[in-house]
This record gives structure tokens, C-alpha cells and sequence, in this order.
């Protein structure tokens, strides 16, 4: 009978056993102290540290840089800006003295010229309802409310006409202004002319069939020109008549004499006929269409051509006379005239002419200007 014993355990055979006993020797050993990778790890940390150190560097040296030169371009731009303000405040500052100044030495006579169309614009529109006069306390009543806008206050309401005493009717029928003579910053005196119409019941006699005297009773209209001159205030806020109408009487055309300068007049009947030739053939280009450009032949300075460019026809030269300047040999003062005829109507019409010649050879001249001629007043 077998005896009850406790099994034993297994043991590993010896190839099991030798493995893991070298696979814990290798991982104990892996664990072990070993002096020459630590210096190696060591010494690639502090490659990595310098690097690092470099790379923070650069970055902080370039922004640095970058955040100078941007500063530096801002002080520079606002400088400029500066610089350029104050300079032209300095400028408007002598503009403005400059104006002032200007504006000091000048005529007061002169401030308003450009308002001149507005004051002429006032004038006649005020004229027109103080010539337009009917009868009627109605009429009456409508022409005073249209003056008020133009009348200062304190002023007559009706303008100074007698309603009491109206033998008929005025109608306006157009004006023109003389003259605006300025007589400080705010007052002008305007001189117009009134063309109107009157308008009034007359009794005409007349004898009938049988011979016996009637009596009929028309309307009669009469033209008539009137002149005035019209005070007018002005300011920034408008226009105003300041004074009545005051009716005044131009003066008569004048009536004077007109001559030509004969000194130094040419006798060389040669040079009389050359300049004749000379001008016969520049008004015959001067007169004709599409030939503007060879007019500039004819001027020692083309830019001073001149041409009718077809508006009038050359019909004929007449009259030339030649003059000597003794100051300048060779040069001329040449007065013509010429007919010129309108290609439209046919209508001929004679013009006088002054030209300064220069003799540039013989039969050769250059026209250096050319104008009306000019008269003495005797």
C-alpha cells in the first residue's frame, strides 16, 4: 500500500531557469550608473541651451530693431506734418496780410464789381413797377405792395407819384443801364434809362356829313424816354432803394475831330508800291476760310496771326500811306484802308488799318503788329 505524500512541485528545468536569470542580469544592467552617457546627455543639453539662447537673442534684436525704425519713421512722418502745417499757416498768414494790404491801397469804388449784375438786376425790376402806373385805388394799392420789397422803410409807399393827378396810364416797356457809380462800401448810384408807353383818354373833333362838329373821345398811347438815377443800398442782407427816383437829363455826344499824324510820311512812290502789293496779298489770305495758317507768314511772330477766317470778303485796297520811323531803320508804320464786303448780305463796308512793317529785302516785309488805326482827337 502506497504511503499519502505531499506532491512536489515542479522545478524548472535549467534552460528556463538560465533565460530569465539573463533577461533580469540585462534589465539590472540597463539600470546600472554609466559616466560616459551622462556626460554625453549633458553636453547635448547645453548645445540645446546655447541654441535656444541664440534663437531668443535674434528674435529680441529683431524686434527691437523693427520697433526703432517704425518709432524713427512715426517722429519723422510727424515732423513732416508739422513742419508742413506751420508752413502753410506762415503762408495764409501772408496771404492774408498780403489781401489786406491790397485790399487797403486799393479804390473803394472798386469792392463791388461783382455784384454789379445783381445791383443791375435790382435797379430794372424796381423800374419796372414804379413806370407801370394805372389808375384806381385797387392798381394803386397793388403797385405800393410791390414796391415795399424793393423800397427802404420810411420812404413814400407809392415812390413819390401823385395818384391824385393821374390824366391816364403808364406801362413799362423796357430799360437799359447807363452807368453804377459807387460811392462807398454799401451805397451805388445807378443812371438808367426808361423806355414807356402813356396811355390816355383824349377828345378828338371831327365834323360829320352834314358838316357839324362831334366830338369823339380816344385812347391815345405816346412813347416816351425817361431817365433816372436810382440810389441803391446794399449789405449782406440784400438790396434797397434808399432815395426817390431823380429824374436827370445824360449828356449830348460829344462832338470832336479826328487826323491822321502826317509826320515822316514816305514820298518814295517804289516803296509806297511794294507795301501796297505786300498788303493786297495779306488781306486776300486774311480774309479767306481755312487759310488762318499761312497768315503766320505774313508776322515776324506767328504766334500774333490773325485771320477773318471767311467772315468778310476782300473786295479792294485803297488809300496806303507810308511812314518813317526814325528810330528804327527799316521799319515802317503803314496806314490803309480797305473795302470788305459780308458774304451773307453782300453788304461792303471800308475798315482802316494800321500796320508796323519791318523791310526784311527788297519786296520783303514782316508785319509786326497790326491794329486799328488809331486818330488824334483835335
Amino acid at each position: 500500500m502506497k504511503k499519502w505524500q505531499k506532491k512536489k512541485k515542479p522545478t524548472p528545468n535549467g534552460a528556463s531557469q538560465g533565460i530569465k536569470e539573463k533577461a533580469k542580469e540585462k534589465a539590472n544592467s540597463s539600470k546600472k550608473y554609466m559616466p560616459n552617457l551622462l556626460k554625453k546627455d549633458e553636453k547635448q543639453k547645453e548645445k540645446d541651451q546655447v541654441i535656444i539662447k541664440r534663437a531668443s537673442m535674434k528674435r529680441s534684436t529683431a524686434a527691437t530693431i523693427g520697433r526703432v525704425i517704425m518709432i524713427g519713421s512715426i517722429v519723422i512722418v510727424a515732423l513732416g506734418v508739422f513742419s508742413a502745417f506751420r508752413h502753410n499757416l506762415v503762408l495764409s498768414d501772408l496771404e492774408d496780410q498780403v489781401s489786406a494790404q491790397q485790399q487797403d491801397n486799393s479804390p473803394k469804388n472798386n469792392r463791388n464789381i461783382k455784384n454789379i449784375s445783381a445791383v443791375e438786376y435790382f435797379t430794372t425790376q424796381f423800374m419796372r413797377h414804379y413806370t407801370s402806373i394805372k389808375p384806381g385805388e385797387d392798381k394803386q394799392k397793388e403797385r405800393e405792395e410791390a414796391l415795399q420789397s424793393f423800397l427802404a422803410t420810411g420812404l413814400d409807399k407809392g415812390a413819390g407819384i401823385d395818384y391824385a393827378n393821374i390824366p391816364g396810364s403808364q406801362r413799362y416797356d423796357s430799360s437799359d443801364v447807363v452807368s453804377i457809380k459807387q460811392k462807398d462800401d454799401h451805397i451805388s448810384d445807378v443812371s438808367i434809362k426808361v423806355h414807356v408807353t402813356s396811355m390816355k383818354e383824349v377828345e378828338k373833333k371831327s365834323k360829320d356829313k352834314d358838316g357839324k362838329e362831334k366830338v369823339e373821345k380816344k385812347n391815345e398811347e405816346k412813347q416816351a424816354t425817361l431817365y433816372y438815377l436810382v440810389r441803391v443800398y446794399e449789405d449782406k442782407n440784400g438790396y434797397s432803394v434808399i432815395d426817390l427816383p431823380q429824374p436827370y437829363m445824360p449828356k449830348q455826344n460829344q462832338q470832336v475831330t479826328v487826323s491822321e499824324n502826317e509826320e515822316n510820311k514816305n514820298t518814295n512812290a517804289a516803296l509806297n508800291n511794294e507795301v501796297r502789293s505786300f498788303l493786297e496779298s495779306f488781306f486776300k489770305t486774311y480774309t479767306v476760310k481755312d487759310r488762318s495758317d499761312e497768315t503766320k507768314f505774313f508776322f515776324k511772330d506767328s504766334a500774333k496771326a490773325e485771320s477773318l477766317n471767311g467772315l468778310m470778303n476782300y473786295v479792294s485796297m485803297g488809300d496806303v500811306s507810308v511812314y518813317e520811323k526814325e528810330s528804327n531803320k527799316g521799319q515802317y508804320i503803314i496806314r490803309c484802308s480797305v473795302k470788305l464786303e459780308q458774304p451773307v448780305t453782300g453788304i461792303q463796308s471800308n475798315h482802316n488799318y494800321e500796320f508796323s512793317l519791318q523791310q526784311d529785302g527788297q519786296d520783303k516785309f514782316e508785319i509786326l503788329k497790326m491794329k486799328p488805326i488809331s486818330y488824334e482827337i483835335n
